[in-house]
């Protein structure tokens, strides 16, 4: 059964945990980013491990295939322009077709300028756990596997600058990974989101037990 905004707000299972206003974002992602979760180790170790692979190959591009520095510096340079000005974009898309694949039609995208933030969130539109879980860790998944795939595929000075946006998409994904931390802090509930794009505010409910009832 999928669940209607109306049947949430209404039915009195259903309580509400949180809300969050677009422009708390960062409030929220910090205080979820600091929490001891799962989700927030394996992302910090995956940062550490994309900021070696990038600098590894960096430095054997420079001590055994004896490129040139200046070079390799400006893929560096390349990555992160790419990452701040296409591949923010495609991220979103990204999440946008995963509501589409989740049935969502009405599909907003948007941005919180002064954090440098942006989203596509479906308007009032029901998630669970599972469907949270995918929307939030698709465009990492697929945005990390198309650069991987260019670093290994692609020779000579490119492929550099594949390394280097692997790494600066990764570090965008803290907002994504923040709310899978808030998923799994809360994982003793059965949670529901919602977005009401009108108020740029998203919803958390969880339905209560019977017991609690």
């Amino acid at each position: 059964m999928r669940h209607t905004v109306d049947h949430i707000k209404n039915d009195t299972s259903f309580q509400l945990l949180d809300k969050l206003h677009y422009d708390d974002i960062v409030e929220f992602a910090t205080e979820y980013v600091r929490k001891k979760t799962r989700s927030m180790t394996f992302y910090l170790v995956i940062i550490v491990i994309f900021f070696i692979l990038q600098w590894s190959a960096f430095l054997y591009g420079i001590f055994v295939s004896h490129m040139n520095i200046v070079s390799l510096l400006k893929q560096f340079l390349y990555g992160l322009i790419i990452s701040l000005t296409i591949v923010i974009p495609l991220h979103e898309l990204i999440h946008a077709f995963g509501y589409l694949l989740l049935g969502a039609r009405k599909i907003r995208f948007g941005a919180v300028l002064k954090h440098f933030a942006f989203y596509a969130v479906a308007d009032n539109f029901v998630a669970n756990r599972n469907a949270f879980i995918f929307l939030a860790l698709s465009p990492f998944v697929i945005v990390s596997l198309l650069n991987l795939a260019g670093f290994i595929f692609v020779h000579g000075y490119a492929s550099y600058t594949y390394i280097s946006v692997l790494f600066f998409h990764a570090t965008m994904c803290a907002g994504d990974f923040a709310l899978l931390s808030y998923f799994e802090f809360h994982r003793d509930k059965e949670l529901y989101t919602f977005d009401d794009v009108g108020n740029k505010t998203s919803y958390f409910y969880y339905k209560k037990s019977e017991v609690s009832q």
